[in-house]
């Protein structure tokens, strides 16, 4: 169905309506062919109602990421949610990124392949919610460190920039390959090899935390 003419009357409030169309809409036609009006009709609002939320196509498009990378946050801490180990942390996080872009692959390739590779993205609404996305790996990484389970010679920044770059390099494939495999099964995969890199080798006769 040309996302257009679908309706997202059953996603709740104006804002989330109009949010959901857009989403489904730019992933559909690319930012440049995608207009308020075909906006407007699939979210069941005026186009005038539109810039009652955003002040215009650019805004409400960073704005997509943002309010996905929300939901994002919410769920991970969830997730999170009684995990003390910071390996066991990372091992979750991993897993739950590529958990959460498999199931909405709509919003995966709106991601990946049209807002990441945007140039004005750091200076938009969604790169408050990037950073934190960053800096919640940061704290795992310095949580492991302080656990004495993480070297204390690992550049933190290279770590995260591994993480976050093996995760969206993976997600961009799959949805280059057109979605046919599931990703879930690399997470341990891409656990285990981040965890020996940067864990503390244990002392002759000792063990420490795989």
């Amino acid at each position: 169905m040309d996302n257009s003419q679908r309706s997202f009357t059953q996603h709740g409030d104006k804002k989330t309506r109009i949010l959901e169309a857009a989403r489904y809409i730019f992933a559909e036609n690319g930012y440049e062919k995608t207009t308020m009006l075909q906006i407007a009709k699939a979210a069941d609002v005026a186009t005038g109602t539109i810039y009652e939320y955003f002040e215009n196509k650019e805004v409400l498009f960073f704005s997509i990421a943002a309010e996905r990378y929300e939901v994002f946050d919410k769920e991970l801490k969830i997730h999170l949610s009684g995990i003390k180990s910071a390996f066991d942390r990372i091992r979750k996080y991993i897993w739950f990124y590529l958990y959460f872009f498999q199931k909405d692959p709509v919003y995966s390739e709106l991601w990946l392949l049209n807002i990441r590779v945007n140039k004005r993205l750091n200076d938009t609404i969604s790169y408050p919610w990037i950073r934190q996305s960053g800096e919640e790996i940061m704290a795992m990484l310095k949580a492991g460190q302080a656990e004495g389970i993480i070297r204390k010679d690992v550049d933190l920044y290279v770590v995260r920039h591994m993480i976050i770059g093996s995760l969206e390099h993976l997600v961009t494939h799959w949805l280059l390959k057109g979605k046919v495999y599931d990703m879930l099964p690399f997470s341990e995969k891409i656990s285990d090899l981040v965890i020996e890199a940067i864990r503390m080798k244990p002392a002759p006769g000792t063990t420490l935390q795989p």
